[in-house]
């Protein structure tokens, strides 16, 4: 038996064109998308009737959740009041009403059954959570997660890379990422799992796909525009296949946050520029750069 799975997809639909046509060459058994199939990315609408045309199982990762919590603030009322947060308003818009409606009942995990009872537990995260990777770390909290599913084999995403460990009795392996990788390549990854001699082994694959088609897809869009300088970051992900979100956030950008929109304008141009990287994204934000007015938000992330 053989499973493909991906996750991650953020709305590239070049990249799960790639993915696809090279999972349809290995003939598996099963395909299922472990979450995070939109957003940020401008074709998220396109990327979703694709996976509900060929009926393609997803699991709800946390950026199905933040499209949740645009339309239902209670969930996350962050969504909607930071600035961190407009490529995901952006994105939300986008989506029609039925997308919106199937996202909600997307499940946190799904199993497929496999042969003598060896069957694979699909997340995005972990069981519990969309939001927090097994691959992080295995503390309590995780231990109990995963602890109490009875599959063997635990596949998810999130992360962004192509991981695999023995914990305990349980075989945990991660997808890597079709539409924003993050390490050595821009190519797109997924994951196929066989069952032989007994057990699953994973085989971790990537797939070069049409990243110039996706690049325009976003500067003929209004992502650049209406998803603020986090946009700009999001596209320097795509290009370099290199964390950009994560350390702006966590080390850059100062505490208590900017609270004007040309305010995060001007700390992201910083932080492009102390990592050589403002000048080869002048050819796609210089317009964007531009249209900012002041515009206050309460911004309390950390």
């Amino acid at each position: 038996m053989k499973i493909a799975l991906f996750a991650d997809v953020h709305g590239n639909k070049a990249a799960l064109e790639a993915v696809l046509d090279d999972i349809d060459r290995q003939h598996p058994d099963a395909i299922i998308c472990a979450g995070d199939a939109v957003n940020p990315f401008p074709e998220s609408e396109a990327v979703w009737k694709i996976l509900r045309a060929r009926n393609i199982p997803v699991v709800r990762g946390n950026h199905e959740e933040y499209m949740l919590a645009y339309y239902q603030p209670d969930r996350n009322p962050d969504i909607r009041r930071l600035i961190r947060f407009m490529p995901a308003r952006f994105t939300a818009r986008q989506l029609s009403t039925r997308t919106i409606t199937e996202i909600d009942a997307l499940l946190l995990t799904h199993t497929i059954a496999g042969p003598d009872g060896d069957d694979v537990l699909v997340c995005h995260a972990s069981p519990l959570r969309a939001d927090r990777s097994f691959a992080a770390g295995i503390d309590a909290d995780m231990t109990a997660a995963l602890a109490h599913v009875p599959a063997k084999t635990i596949a998810g995403g999130h992360v962004h890379m192509q991981w695999q460990m023995r914990w305990r009795d349980k075989f945990l392996v991660l997808t890597g990422s079709a539409g924003q990788p993050f390490g050595d390549t821009t190519d797109a990854q997924y994951l196929m799992l066989t069952h032989r001699n007994g057990k699953w082994h994973a085989a971790h694959r990537t797939v070069p796909y049409n990243l110039s088609a996706t690049v325009r897809a976003i500067t003929e869009s209004d992502f650049l525009k209406e998803g603020g300088p986090m946009a700009w970051l999001m596209l320097d992900e795509l290009l370099t296949a290199e964390l950009r979100m994560v350390p702006f956030l966590r080390k850059f950008c100062p505490t208590p946050r900017p609270e004007t929109l040309s305010e995060w304008r001007d700390w992201v141009r910083r932080y492009l520029e102390a990592i050589g990287r403002w000048e080869p994204l002048q050819p796609y934000i210089r317009e964007a750069y531009f249209v900012f007015r002041d515009a206050c938000f309460v911004t309390s992330d950390a």
